[in-house]
């Protein structure tokens, strides 16, 4: 793939990796389990006959990650790969060093999510001097692209999240009736889905003037943070609460434990992620809704458009070098049919051979809704950078957003939600 376009150069990388954990594969295809789905045929042209595919993100400690893990370990082995993954803990230098680990070790199909935006071009910059097919999932600097790094920095794909927390925040907010004492427990302030979801969460309020928003405090997506968090909230505020809405599962979770611990009890608690932990708190009615981004459709799909790109020898087209993926809000009406069809305990549904275009060019399905992305809309939140302008190539392309949408929706068959 043509590797040019802007460099930029981050300073000296820690040195301490993480052990990586490896699976050989087994035999093409497999069953797919729930919703009907099934392992389609691997042709030769994606067959990786071994070749070894890695996938880097946060840590395996949390449950999105874990979940993450178990999509792309499918994914790639449906593809006749062998999966490897690593994990920062949180550390951007680790992850820009693991990333140069596995380009030296020879592996061309990387696909990652990122602590923080930090060590994005980084990566991108090794990717395209290495010609390694490059996808990144959720974390980006406001106005970057794909296409400031050259074209082996594949694709951005960002899950909707502003239409996930404005869809569930207006859940939350009528299932308070329209008014109320509400608490925001965010994630990790500066990170991309953290300032997404807090403008989707503001933008829902204007929509319910009797929703008063009493305190906002940094959860930074873990659970012990969060419990102190909403401690302290509870402290300054008292036990008047009459709704949450935490910025991932776990976030929800630790606002959850500081308020059962503080003796407040039937407050409707709203989450983002959709872990299969976090599903036995919704049958309990311990937790309202969560929001599903499906993280492991989210892995494989991830894994599968860095395969196309590398088997295709070139990116996808402009308007798809950044996409956003559609999520589902999970309340206990359909808790069970989630478990069942979009979950490692139900047979992962996803039948991840027919996603890519370079296997079924005329019947490939993305199996979730997506569309491209605005970048006037997506970074609308954010300042632009002085004489900054928009990417020519995707300028070129924007004409056709209608042609492009249609077609992701025309391709979407398995697992259609509406």
């Amino acid at each position: 793939m043509k590797k040019t376009s802007r460099i930029i150069s981050v300073g000296a990388v820690a040195a301490g990796l993480l052990v990586a954990t490896a699976c050989s594969s087994g035999a093409g295809g497999g069953d797919g389990g729930g919703a009907e789905a099934k392992q389609s045929d691997l042709p030769a042209s994606v067959d990786l006959k071994g070749e070894t595919v890695a996938s880097l993100f946060t840590s395996m400690n949390n449950d999105y990650y874990s979940t993450w893990d178990q999509g792309a370990r499918a994914a790639v082995e449906a593809f006749n790969g062998t999966y490897v993954s690593q994990t920062n803990e949180g550390d951007p230098a680790t992850e820009i060093a693991q990333f140069q680990q596995q380009v030296d070790a020879g592996v061309k199909i990387i696909f990652i999510t990122a602590p923080d935006s930090g060590p994005v071009p980084e990566i991108a910059r090794i990717a395209n001097e290495n010609d390694v097919c490059l996808v990144n999932t959720w974390e980006m600097d406001p106005w970057d692209s794909p296409f400031e790094y050259g074209d082996n920095y594949t694709q951005y794909i960002f899950p909707d999240t502003y239409a996930a927390a404005y869809e569930t925040a207006t859940a939350l907010f009528e299932e308070m009736g329209g008014s109320g004492k509400f608490v925001h427990i965010t994630g990790h302030p500066g990170a991309t889905p953290d300032a997404v979801r807090t403008l989707a969460v503001d933008d829902a309020l204007k929509e319910f003037p009797d929703i008063e928003l009493v305190d906002r405090q940094p959860g930074e997506w873990d659970r012990d943070s969060s419990r102190t968090a909403m401690s302290g909230v509870i402290n300054r505020v008292g036990k008047e609460i009459d709704g949450v809405f935490g910025q991932n599962d776990d976030v929800a979770i630790g606002a959850m434990n500081a308020m059962q611990e503080a003796g407040i009890e039937d407050v409707p608690i709203t989450g983002m992620d959709g872990n299969l932990g976090t599903m036995d708190l919704i049958k309990s009615g311990d937790i309202f809704a969560v929001n599903s981004s499906l993280p492991n459709w989210n892995a494989g799909f991830s894994f599968v458009q860095a395969l196309d790109a590398c088997k295709s020898g070139e990116p996808p087209r402009a308007l798809n070098r950044q996409i956003l993926s559609q999520g589902m809000l999970v309340t206990a009406d359909n808790v069970d049919d989630y478990i069942e069809n979009y979950t490692e305990d139900g047979n992962l549904p996803w039948d991840w051979v027919k996603m890519s275009r370079v296997a079924y060019p005329d019947d490939w399905d993305p199996q979730n809704g997506i569309k491209a992305m605005d970048m006037d809309d997506m970074w609308k939140w954010a300042e632009q950078p002085a004489g900054y302008e928009l990417p020519q190539e995707y300028v070129d392309d924007l004409p056709n957003m209608d042609e492009v949408n249609a077609e992701w929706d025309e391709h979407w068959k398995l697992l259609r939600r509406d």
